[in-house]
């Protein structure tokens, strides 16, 4: 009797878990226009933050971040107000993936405006230390989503974060700038258009 029912309460715990990564997956797929978002505001304003230091835009850095920053919360508060409303469930992998892509947000915001813009961080170190955190997210995302896309994703930004850590250089906002492009924009893009094939199939069944 003890028995079986240690056997029921572990399926039970795995269909738990189960569907557990089954939200996750449909989160990340349904919030794809986020990464989309970000990745194109940030590459944006990595590009012109390098054309700051090498002279060819006479405008301060700072104007540059917080216009950057400004209109990415702008648009993603709202963005994820509507993503939670037409959700089919608010479930713990929502707010899980929330949790952990927000406190990236912020660690990435404080990287740039606490490290980079004083000066407590090198301007070639910094863009290195900001891929690595996002790598991390990615990483913890794939976890809980078992998604290969987002390990993949993960060590990109990991390799490329390396990479930058090793050969500082004033160029390292254009690097930057193609990986948020080539690592976040362009999956994200991926996704909003695997979510939507999902929910045509859904509507054709």
């Amino acid at each position: 009797m003890g028995e079986a029912n240690a056997r029921r309460q572990a399926g039970d715990d795995l269909a738990v878990i189960r569907r557990l990564m089954e939200d996750a997956r449909e989160t990340v797929s349904n919030n794809g226009w986020h990464f989309v978002l970000w990745g194109s505001v940030l590459a944006v304003a990595e590009a012109f933050d390098y054309s700051v230091d090498s002279g060819m835009l006479p405008v301060s850095p700072r104007v540059v971040w917080s216009t950057a920053l400004g209109l990415g919360w702008g648009i993603s508060i709202p963005l994820r107000r509507w993503s939670r409303k037409h959700a089919a469930v608010d479930s713990s992998a929502n707010r899980i993936l929330a949790a952990i892509w927000i406190g990236c947000g912020f660690g990435l915001m404080l990287l740039g405006l606490c490290g980079a813009q004083t000066g407590t961080l090198p301007g070639p170190v910094t863009p290195a230390v900001m891929a690595i955190v996002i790598g991390t997210a990615f990483f913890a995302s794939s976890s809980l989503c078992d998604r290969t896309l987002f390990r993949v994703l993960a060590i990109s930004w990991w390799a490329l974060g390396g990479a930058m850590l090793i050969w500082p250089h004033p160029t390292n906002n254009l690097a930057m700038s193609a990986g948020l492009i080539l690592f976040m924009a362009g999956p994200g893009f991926l996704l909003t258009r695997r979510a939507g094939k999902s929910a045509r199939m859904e509507l054709i069944a």
